[in-house]
């Protein structure tokens, strides 16, 4: 998952499920990981332009999803962007800066429409030489919900899943009370939380400029790439957070919101509820110290660092 995953159990945790919730993160791992040359994405990375590659079920229906997912938002977010994720190279040793020469020759290669699912051999096809798959906006989310799923067998009561800024509270405290979740301050992610929310049984996930990110010159380059300019996003959001029971949706959504900025993704939350039927909510904390919430947001909410307000709550 190229982070730390960490699960509690609290008093029904035992070494069985335990190693058995980590054998199901091993497996997701494997699947979608980009470096072995075993794993499905792998194969159609390699493979897929030249002919369908068939797939196990996890990552077809993954596909599946993203590609729903990028439809409601119109390419906001792309599974296909692995192209640029090479180009960047940001998540390595020695990162990248892509030029614009280089941007227009990749872009094309950025469309989730040329891919091509045949849902009865499982198969995923490309349209175009050089088109690769990245599927680091939803893999955490389908884990978490995974993971989620495994504890209902279980008959767990309660749980916290931390799946590297993908969270997942599971039943209610030992108290019956709901969960306090924090939202990291962005310019201070390493210290008290910025915003904290009260939150039932739901995920939250979290995508910010302060996650991944690497400085040339006098200019900070982060990992949250616009399928549309084939750059990090430059806007005036510092981190967007969406709040699902669906953490594969709130995973993607959290990228699809930064890229289109508050407004577009406030006009999308109805439609994406309905399709998806179920709630949906957001947090947008903004580079100038304003943090801004979703339209009739549900949970009780308090912003803990006095130089930073709510400038406007969506009615």
């Amino acid at each position: 998952m190229g982070t730390i995953c960490s699960i509690n159990l609290f008093e029904d945790g035992t070494d069985e499920l335990y190693e058995e919730l980590f054998a199901r993160l091993r497996e997701i791992d494997n699947e979608f990981a980009l470096d072995k040359k075993n794993s499905d994405l792998y194969r159609i990375n390699s493979r897929a332009f030249v002919e369908p590659v068939t797939v196990g079920e996890d990552v077809f229906s993954v596909m599946e999803f993203s590609l729903l997912i990028s439809k409601i938002t119109n390419g906001a977010f792309d599974s296909s962007i692995e192209p640029l994720v090479k180009l960047w190279n940001i998540n390595s040793i020695s990162p990248h800066v892509a030029s614009l020469e280089e941007l227009e020759k990749i872009l094309p290669l950025v469309d989730y429409k040329n891919i091509v699912l045949n849902r009865e051999n499982r198969s995923i096809h490309f349209l175009r030489e050089g088109m690769g798959l990245d599927f680091g906006g939803v893999a955490k989310g389908f884990a978490a919900d995974e993971v989620i799923k495994i504890c209902e067998q279980h008959g767990v009561r309660r749980a916290v899943i931390d799946l590297g800024g993908n969270i997942y509270v599971y039943g209610k405290k030992s108290n019956s009370k709901d969960w306090n979740v924090g939202i990291k301050n962005p310019e201070y992610p390493d210290s008290a939380p910025l915003v904290r929310i009260t939150v039932p049984q739901t995920s939250i996930v979290t995508s910010g400029i302060y996650e991944r990110y690497f400085e040339a010159g006098s200019k900070r380059y982060h990992h949250i790439f616009s399928p549309f300019t084939g750059a990090p996003v430059e806007n005036d959001l510092a981190s967007v957070s969406v709040i699902s029971k669906n953490s594969m949706l709130a995973d993607g959504l959290s990228t699809a919101f930064f890229v289109l900025g508050e407004r577009k993704s406030l006009e999308l939350i109805p439609k994406l509820s309905s399709a998806f039927n179920i709630k949906i909510s957001a947090i947008f904390i903004k580079k100038n110290h304003e943090i801004k919430f979703s339209r009739r947001f549900p949970y009780t909410r308090s912003v803990l660092y006095d130089d930073w307000k709510i400038k406007e709550l969506y009615e």
